[in-house]
């Protein structure tokens, strides 16, 4: 029975001597993981790619990833320099909430930039995996480092949370010591790094599971290390999560319950949401992040085995997966458009003149043009009245 021998722990050795698989492996020794779980980004799109690629001249799915991070990359780029265009006034930099921002704006930039890389290097790191140096920054660092930015760009929109709630909630001063906003970032910045760093050291090019002759990076911890990097992986993504959503609540609760008293109302239903609409850039940021995180969170909570050969659940992944890197590619319109200030500061930044000015000069054109086409319209109609008038006359 060398099949005994030979199979995995996972594999049960069969009469005719092969190894049965059970679910989420594969492989002569079911040695290969099919959980897309446990699969990155890359390593999932890599994989879609590779398995379309067999029996298709011209590969769909890799198009439009790499059409859809190009698109990410541009909208990042556009929306992250308004941000800091208008973050860095002084009446916004001076202030908790404005340093905090122009810290996510520099981090959701990297974090765009990363995932672009994490792409190109995909696509070509088959055709240069003999280059240590390629393979150690392909494989090891710039996933990594991605990865710590996405949970940093995390910690970062929940500390902006708690200042949402410390000023409309307990009234501090918006002008007061940056004091929290410097520690909170700094200490979040620490933290998030080094819950990461063992990922730097435990990650390796594996066979590639589709063509063995190929390698895919990936990565394999040891069962106490895997738990570890689980708990710390759920816990970079709960726990922010909940911040943002404890800081909704009790935001909204309160405001409402003030204007309540204040007021001497007691439609509260219509108070919610007029209060929702007319604060919409305290809300607007949280329940875009939630909204943005929660459907990768819940997938990869609700069982412990998908597999990756199954293309609608693979696709279902890397879409939500996806998904994270959202707010950090329009964060313009996660906290600049919803805030009526904000957008006024934005005005008088360069972009926002240059804008303007193209809104101004569209505007006029558009103008002139109806303009043109109702005086045809009016000399069209006086000219038929003439003529009716003159057919009149002659009869």
């Amino acid at each position: 029975m060398t099949c005994t021998a030979n199979c995995s722990q996972v594999g049960i050795c069969s009469f005719n001597n092969t190894c049965i698989c059970p679910p989420c492996f594969m492989g002569n020794r079911c040695e290969t993981s099919t959980n897309v779980i446990q699969f990155s980004l890359t390593f999932a799109i890599q994989w879609d790619i590779e398995t379309t690629g067999v029996n298709s001249n011209f590969n769909i799915p890799q198009f439009i990833y790499t059409f859809v991070i190009a698109a990410m990359l541009v909208m990042a780029l556009t929306n992250n320099i308004a941000c800091l265009q208008t973050f860095m006034k002084h009446d916004i930099r001076s202030t908790n909430c404005g340093l905090l921002q122009i810290t996510y704006c520099i981090a959701g930039l990297i974090t765009i930039i990363g995932l672009e890389f994490r792409m190109l290097t995909m696509l070509e790191f088959n055709q240069l995996t003999q280059s240590y140096s390629y393979r150690y920054a392909a494989c090891n660092v710039i996933p990594v480092i991605v990865i710590i930015m996405v949970d940093i760009c995390m910690w970062l929109s929940s500390a902006l949370i708690v200042e949402f709630v410390l000023l409309e909630c307990f009234n501090f001063n918006l002008y007061r010591s940056r004091r929290f906003a410097v520690i909170s970032s700094i200490s979040g910045t620490i933290l998030t790094i080094g819950t990461h760093f063992h990922e730097i050291i435990a990650r390796r090019p594996l066979p590639d599971p589709i063509r063995a002759s190929l390698y895919s990076c990936t990565f394999a911890f040891p069962l106490p290390l895997d738990i570890i990097d689980k708990t710390l992986r759920v816990c970079h993504v709960i726990l922010p999560l909940t911040v943002h959503f404890l800081g909704i609540i009790v935001m909204i609760v309160n405001i409402t319950r003030r204007t309540l008293l204040v007021h001497s109302r007691d439609d509260f239903f219509h108070v919610f949401i007029e209060q929702c609409i007319k604060r919409k850039h305290f809300f607007v940021p949280p329940f875009l992040i939630i909204l943005s995180n929660l459907p990768h969170l819940i997938l990869h909570l609700k069982g412990e085995c998908e597999d990756a050969r199954n293309i609608n659940i693979l696709r279902l992944h890397i879409a939500f997966n996806i998904l994270i890197y959202l707010p950090p590619s329009i964060t313009f319109f996660v906290y600049i458009f919803p805030s009526k200030s904000y957008m006024h500061q934005f005005q008088t930044t360069p972009m926002g003149r240059w804008l303007k000015r193209i809104y101004n000069c569209n505007y006029k054109r558009n103008i002139r043009r109806i303009s043109i086409q109702s005086r045809v319209i009016s000399n069209k109609t006086v000219f038929s009245n003439l003529s009716f008038s003159a057919r009149i006359i002659e009869k």
